[in-house]
């Protein structure tokens, strides 16, 4: 339809090129202040922040020139995703011309940051492969999805989405919360976004024309204000019901709000400290058994470490998961490990006053009665209401005893996909420190489960470490405490097994900190007397196939055995140290270092960049457009085939134009009849100046195309209906042709040229009703005043 791309006139739907370049400018800013909430990903966000700014003001500014210019929407999107790909490319390495070469060194340079976004928490430091490549990629991919969604398809309030997305993304990986000044200017720029749009679409409503009564008109001002006050509402309701509906969990500290299905949590590490400084040693509680001494009885686990302390986080117990009867399965442990069940009757004394109720660390069975709950997360148990406790309690329940295969382990894969993230979360708080201690430590070991054992045993014996039960007093202070005990090498099992559980997470392993009894002393009666000085601390770490295992760092001063399993030698294997880890005779990084391509892992090999996906989704992206292109190609062939033929096929054409514009030609009316009605439908063009979103219709509008009409039609009558037929071709009248398909196209909306130009109703087919489609009803026309009775037509 080259008429109708000629005849699109520029200034239509958002009016002209400024106001096009101030809402795509006020949409750019909004996508990149909200992108600014990424800076705590990584260290030198500048590198990032700065381009991105740049590539917001290219693709913003080239935007509003397409979108003015009448280039479809589609079009529009696919040039900005070309363009900020060529712009990302040219700022990761220079050029933004996508040679092989270049390409090559784009795609390095995005396997090394998907390594480092994997083996380092945020924010990734210096001295490390940054991950700026994925970071613009993203910000670039949010820029255009914004400028998309509010500009090209104009649903400003829908482009809160994509930046609501944006803006939890940091929350999402780190845990912290995003700054409250960068939410009050997002909120500030989509509010401004929304208003902008909605008054343009209220001013083009307009008000009644001169001389007409009657007429909608609306005051602008009082409605664009309303749009402001719903966008503030929503903004202020987005915050405010969170925390105020009671069954919309927040974990807004180190426990859950209130809510129907979850309680907060006491601090099982503080009552550790407690019990540990008082120096009476009180009996707590007896186990009855007839299986095997049962040392390390549990309490609780800790699961979040926030960088201060390690805490119990959160608890989902509903009222399904009573402490009453059979257990769900065990945690990641497979049917091969051999295990045994032993029965265990506990009594508990009245000076043992807990919230968490003691068992062995695998439970199947339990009978402590309904108001004792379980977490399917943790397996540990927790009273269901604040005024129950363990105080002159009796229960029993049936302990699972395993024998691990040490060979297994070794062989197990990464957990970290098994597990949920609070087991493997590392908050960017940690100081380097730990991480580079963590990673030279262990350096020399080629799997996780060695690096577990090489941790445990530096700090019962290679690291020079003791144990001090004085340390209990002056402990509590969280990471800098963490950071002293590791420098001083003296502190107590708290300290041992906080500091090992945050270290494999660095390491990517799953952890967490259990808190229970050590060991029981036989008493009188024969069952197991557990006391205050029996309190003790160690870390569980998750392997895929064993579940959670127990590991024990505390020296031997304190805990004079350790599991067989964690001193087992492991037959060499050809793995290659994994990629968070750094040899302790070579320099290391801030963070850490990247290993070389040689010294690549099963990890580092799924890295590589995924073709058959790859080629698979981009087979069926060109699939999608040959789809989408389809009817604009077949159109464009019918056109052509019409425009080399007469003209009755130029008339087919125009009746075609018609049915794509939006209308349904009026079959059984005489060439003359149909002109008549076409006539109503002709616009003034106004090509090069303002086009009104209202425009008046009607031959008086377009007085030279109404004149092409009535040549068309007087040449398709002779061509019909002469006694001596004349055959006119299509090339005679195609100037005619086109200059009504101009009108037409003039007397519709912006949007129905685009959906004739892409969309053709005359190739895929709509049903539309033959009336004009107007926002107002057409001028009115003169009676014809043959219009009452019968006519004998020639029916054209």
């Amino acid at each position: 339809m080259s008429g109708l791309s000629r005849g699109g006139v520029r200034g239509g739907g958002w009016s002209t090129l400024p106001h096009q370049l101030q809402v795509s400018g006020i949409a750019a800013l909004a996508a990149w202040v909200t992108v600014l909430s990424w800076r705590v990903l990584t260290a030198g966000f500048a590198e990032v922040g700065i381009p991105l700014l740049f590539i917001g003001a290219v693709l913003a500014g080239g935007g509003a020139v397409a979108r003015w210019s009448r280039v479809p929407g589609v079009l529009v999107v696919l040039a900005q995703l070309v363009v900020g790909a060529l712009l990302v490319l040219g700022t990761t390495t220079g050029s933004p011309l996508p040679t092989p070469a270049n390409v090559d060194l784009f795609l390095a340079m995005v396997r090394d940051a998907l390594d480092s976004s994997r083996q380092y928490a945020a924010p990734v430091q210096a001295g490390v492969p940054p991950v700026h490549p994925l970071l613009l990629i993203g910000g670039t991919l949010v820029l255009v999805a914004v400028d998309a969604v509010a500009c090209t398809l104009r649903r400003a309030p829908v482009a809160g989405l994509v930046l609501l997305a944006a803006y939890t993304l940091p929350v999402a990986v780190t845990g912290e919360s995003v700054s409250w000044w960068l939410f009050v200017a997002i909120a500030g720029l989509f509010l401004v976004l929304v208003f902008l749009q909605h008054s343009d679409h209220v001013a083009s409503w307009g008000r009644a024309p001169d001389g007409e009564r009657g007429a909608f008109s609306v005051r602008t001002g009082a409605i664009s204000n309303t749009a402001v006050a719903l966008g503030g509402a929503a903004i202020a309701l987005a915050v405010v019901v969170p925390a105020a509906v009671p069954t919309m969990s927040m974990s807004v500290y180190d426990g859950n709000g209130p809510g129907t299905r979850e309680v907060t949590v006491n601090d099982p590490m503080v009552d550790l400290r407690r019990d540990l400084a008082q120096g009476a040693d009180v009996p707590l509680l007896w186990v009855t058994t007839s299986g095997p001494k049962p040392s390390y009885l549990r309490i609780s686990v800790l699961t979040r470490f926030n960088g201060q302390a390690w805490t119990p986080g959160d608890r989902e117990i509903p009222d399904d998961q009573s402490a009453t009867g059979v257990m769900p399965p065990l945690d990641g442990v497979s049917t091969a490990v051999r295990r045994k069940d032993f029965q265990y009757d506990v009594r508990v004394g009245p000076d043992f006053d807990s919230t968490w109720l003691p068992t062995t660390e695998q439970v199947s069975r339990i009978s402590a009665g309904s108001e004792w709950r379980y977490d399917v997360n943790t397996r540990d148990f927790i009273a269901a209401r604040d005024d129950i406790t363990t105080a002159d309690s009796s229960y029993d329940f049936t302990g699972v005893q395993l024998t691990y295969d040490e060979q297994q382990m070794n062989d197990a894969v990464s957990g970290a996909g098994s597990v949920a993230g609070i087991f493997t979360d590392v908050p960017p708080s940690l100081n380097n420190e730990i991480r580079r201690l963590a990673q030279s430590v262990t350096a020399d070991a080629p799997t996780r489960f060695q690096k577990a054992q090489v941790l445990q045993r530096w700090f019962r014996e290679d690291g020079g470490f003791r144990y001090d039960k004085s340390q209990v007093e002056s402990a509590g202070s969280g990471g800098a405490d963490l950071l002293a005990f590791l420098d001083d090498k003296v502190g107590y099992c708290e300290q041992f097994a906080a500091s090992m559980a945050i270290m494999a997470r660095v390491l990517g392993i799953p952890s967490r900190v259990a808190v229970g009894f050590l060991e029981p002393t036989r008493a009188t009666n024969g069952a197991w007397e557990f006391s205050s000085h029996d309190l003790h601390a160690w870390p569980e770490l998750y392997f895929p196939g064993s579940g959670w295992v127990r590991f024990e760092p505390t020296p031997q001063a304190r805990a004079g055995q350790v599991p067989g399993y964690t001193t087992a030698e492991i037959a060499p294997v050809s793995q290659a140290p994994s990629p968070s880890v750094s040899r302790s005779s070579e320099l290391l990084p801030e963070r850490g270092e990247t290993a070389s391509a040689a010294t690549g892992t099963a990890d580092e090999e799924s890295s590589s960049v995924p073709w058959v996906p790859l080629l698979a989704g981009l087979g069926g992206l060109a699939l999608l457009s040959v789809l989408l292109l389809t009817p604009r190609l077949v159109r464009a062939s019918r056109r052509q085939r019409r425009l080399a033929g007469d003209v009755e096929d130029l008339w087919v054409e125009l009746q075609d134009v018609t049915r794509d514009l939006g209308h349904d030609w009026p079959h059984g009316r005489s060439p003359r009849r149909t002109g008549e009605w076409l006539g109503r439908l002709l616009a003034r063009p106004t090509a090069g100046g303002e086009r009104p979103d209202r425009p008046r219709r009607g031959r008086d509008q377009a007085p030279e195309a109404a004149a092409a009409l009535d040549r068309l039609v007087h040449a398709l009558e002779h061509s019909r209906y002469s006694r001596e037929p004349e055959a006119f071709t299509a090339e005679r009248f195609r100037a005619d042709a086109e200059l009504v398909e101009q009108a037409l196209a003039a007397g519709v909306t912006p949007r129905e040229v685009r959906r004739a130009a892409w969309w053709p109703a005359s190739v895929v087919g709509r049903r539309r009703s033959w009336r004009p489609r107007s926002r107002t009803a057409p001028p009115p026309t003169p009676t014809d005043p043959g219009a009452s009775r019968p006519v004998d037509e020639l029916v054209g």
